[in-house]
């Protein structure tokens, strides 16, 4: 029987240690949001405009880039792209 190959190996316990932090990490870091905030993000993670997350949460732009800011700092994140990639 042949061994199985390369790409279907389990990964190491290390590997799964590691996965399993960065979710509980990534929990965490919701649970300290604000909720504002917390809608933000799920409006960055559905790929939303500044003005369309502003229109839909009846808020104004600079508010809305405010709250933007402000989950990025707090998921230590320097772009949009990353926080979107992060929350997928």
């Amino acid at each position: 029987m042949p061994e199985p190959s390369e790409p279907f190996a389990a990964p190491a316990a290390a590997n799964w240690a590691e996965i399993f932090a960065g979710i509980d990490e990534r929990r965490l870091l919701l649970e300290r949001l604000t909720a504002a905030e917390r809608s933000v993000a799920r409006h960055i993670r559905a790929g939303r405009t500044n003005r369309e997350i502003a229109a839909r949460m009846k808020k104004s732009e600079s508010t809305v880039k405010r709250l933007v800011s402000a989950c990025l700092r707090k998921f230590r994140v320097p772009t949009r792209a990353r926080l979107m990639a992060l929350l997928r």
